[in-house]
């Protein structure tokens, strides 16, 4: 079973000449760049990094409930 999850990326310019990059669906994914293409490659590494913050949460599971690990791939 395959399953994707949509992001939107949204580039704008900034100061200075930069790009700035943003994931509207988590405000909390942001980076800037010298240019387009770099700021395309730091926005994956931004949102790769956001997820794994999650790692080091401590569980949920109540008691008696079955975990699985699931993989994400972001491509480009």
């Amino acid at each position: 079973m395959a399953a994707q999850i949509r992001l939107t990326a949204v580039y704008e310019p900034v100061e200075n000449g930069w790009t700035q990059g943003r994931l509207i669906e988590l405000p909390g994914v942001i980076t800037a760049a010298p240019t387009l293409a770099e700021a395309k490659e730091m926005l994956r590494d931004a949102l790769a990094e956001y997820l794994r913050s999650f790692d080091s949460a401590p569980g949920a599971e109540a008691p008696g409930a079955e975990s699985e690990e699931l993989l994400l791939t972001i491509a480009s």
